[in-house]
């Protein structure tokens, strides 16, 4: 699981380029040049980033050769050691960045447990050299930070090995097991940390995000397996090739659980993308619908404006006066927003009311009257075919009734008249007595309040 190595979409590709340069305008010439820039730029840092991280796994290895000693190695044990690295490293398991992951990072903290930290580096090599070819053959600059990664992690890990007393060869099992677990946690540390980097530079990600999408949940079974290495080491120390062959058994069982766990992760991570583009295509098309209704508002306010631009501009005066209203009551926002809508189209049904009668200089009689007031229902059908505004009938509907009983087109009561309606026959009889109408001149605002005042409970 150490071995976290980078795969096809990591360090930059082509692709990514594109997908960072998709939906430009060609006539855009300087968003354009400003972003090719960005991404020479970010290509450049990748670059140094890369070849740096090549180039600490290089000092390390040699180092590393520099003070290696063969000599008190068993030639059949760094075959093994060799071989298991090599053999875990051919079956990765596939993170969710296009990279994976193997438990041959146990070779290599058997190799510094029982041989010392340049051999650990010797066979983390290895490892690099099975990875640059696994799945496939990957290009030079991948290949080199893999090989960086792999031997700096096991330079570190072997160092901090011995620097917190771990013995080579391995003498107390508990103080063995300690020294391994702080050397493996900063493994971990390196490999994950220098790969996160990587990634999140070449996708333009978080640091913080990538390591955390890929390696959270990772630490626990990392040190578990860290500590089946060192089992192997004290088995191998202990009974030989026999302990070895006993001991890789479990390392099997790690990586299997490791495939199962990223297996249903990538299932479960899977269904969120799909339930995640179903989210966005019912938002575009909520979106659709929205502009749809919006339109449809549009031509219900131009018909009203058409029919008699007084009511219209009547009916903008009175959403003025509601929301004032409802805000000194402490309304939500929510009812703050269909008292607008519903004041702007309470008296929508006049739409449905002969012009002439609308006009008429002098007193209605009772058949006229009562074609007059059939515009609540009206109104309040007509908006029963545009379910964006559905939630305002009731108050179209009521915004005649009055308090005592005696309104239309139901004789509602008290408090069986929605509250917005309510607020918006206020707003309404304030706003007519104050304009002028063929049949009477206008109100003052203090005779309009007077008004107001002396028919409230009415």
């Amino acid at each position: 699981m150490g071995s976290r190595h980078l795969g096809k979409r990591d360090l930059g590709s082509s692709d990514m380029g594109k997908r960072q340069l998709g939906g430009r305008h060609v006539g855009d010439r300087r968003l354009g040049n400003r972003s090719a820039t960005g991404r020479r730029a970010m290509r450049q840092g990748l670059r140094v980033y890369v070849l740096f991280v090549a180039a600490l796994g290089a000092l390390a290895l040699a180092q590393s050769l520099r003070t290696l000693s063969l000599a008190h190695v068993d030639p059949l044990m760094l075959a093994i050691l060799i071989g298991l690295a090599a053999a875990a490293q051919r079956m990765p398991v596939f993170l969710f960045r296009s990279s994976a992951i193997s438990i041959s990072f146990a070779a290599v903290i058997a190799s510094y447990v029982l041989y010392g930290t340049e051999v650990a580096v010797v066979v983390s090599l290895f490892q690099a050299a099975v990875n640059a070819f696994t799945p496939r053959r990957k290009p030079l600059l991948k290949a080199l930070f893999n090989a960086g990664s792999l031997a700096t992690s096991a330079f570190v890990g072997g160092s901090v090995y011995r620097l917190v007393g771990g013995q080579v060869p391995p003498g107390e099992i508990a103080l063995t097991l300690a020294a391994v677990a702080v050397s493996a946690a900063a493994y971990f540390l390196v490999n994950t940390a220098s790969t996160a980097l990587v990634i999140a530079i070449s996708e333009r990600q978080s640091f913080v995000a990538v390591w955390r999408t890929n390696y959270s949940w990772m630490p626990v079974n990392f040190l578990a397996t860290a500590a089946q290495g060192a089992a192997l080491a004290l088995a191998s120390q202990a009974l030989g090739v026999f302990g070895v062959v006993v001991f890789t058994l479990p390392l099997g069982v790690a990586w299997y659980s490791f495939k199962l766990y990223m297996a249903k992760s990538s299932e479960v991570r899977a269904r969120n993308e799909e339930l995640q583009s179903v989210n966005d295509m019912l938002r575009r098309t909520n979106d659709r619908l929205e502009e749809s209704h919006l339109s449809v508002i549009g031509a219900l306010i131009g018909a009203l404006e058409a029919k008699e631009s007084r009511t219209a501009k009547g009916a903008a005066q009175t959403m003025f006066y509601a929301v004032q209203v409802a805000t000194q009551l402490g309304c939500s926002d929510d009812e703050l927003a269909a008292i607008k809508l519903g004041a702007l189209f309470h008296d929508i049904g006049t739409i449905g009311v002969p012009e002439h009668l609308l006009r008429k200089p002098s007193a209605l009689d009772a058949r006229e009257w009562a074609e007059v007031k059939a515009h609540p229902v009206i109104g309040a059908n007509l908006l029963s075919n545009v379910p964006m505004l559905e939630r305002i009938r009731p108050i179209v509907l009521s915004h005649h009734e009055r308090f005592d009983g005696t309104g239309y087109p139901q004789g509602l009561r008290a408090d069986k008249i929605p509250l917005a309606a309510q607020i918006i026959a206020v707003a309404d009889a304030y706003q007519a007595m104050t304009q002028s109408r063929p049949y009477r001149p206008a109100l003052s605002a203090k005779a309009a309040l007077r008004e107001l005042r002396s028919n409230s409970g009415t």
